[in-house]
């Protein structure tokens, strides 16, 4: 299985982000996955928000004092010059935080931040350093 990441954002702008999804290449329905295409990078999309059933009590209490009520969106990429892109385009002026799948729940302006101060970070090498 290729890495992955989880969405968390804010119930408000869950539909802004899953129609930005949906814009950001070729986006096709599937029957456990949807995919989508972008440029050479392939995405598999779970819209269900059933990973959330994957988080304990205290990691909840976490997202939802950070965001209030949520939404989750899991993502499996195929690396991290390929998330970066979408990522940018996707997260972009909405609150929530992402689940790196390696110990961290990041901010979104966290991300896009760091991504613009250090283009070759990835947060599968080790600490972020912010939250």
């Amino acid at each position: 299985m290729r890495p992955t990441i989880v969405l968390l954002s804010q119930s408000s702008d869950h539909q802004e982000l899953v129609a930005r999804l949906r814009a950001a290449g070729s986006y096709n329905e599937g029957e456990i996955f949807d995919h989508l295409d972008r440029g050479e990078c392939r995405f598999e999309v779970d819209l269900s928000g059933e990973v959330i059933c994957e988080y304990d009590g205290e990691e909840i209490a976490e997202i939802y004092e950070r965001v209030g009520e949520f939404n989750a969106v899991l993502i499996e990429y195929p690396g991290v010059a390929c998330i970066r892109g979408l990522l940018a385009e996707v997260t972009s002026g909405i609150r929530g935080i992402l689940d790196t799948n390696y110990g961290e729940l990041l901010d979104y302006e966290n991300v896009l931040e760091r991504f613009r101060r250090d283009p070759s970070w990835d947060w599968r090498s080790g600490s972020s350093g912010s939250t």
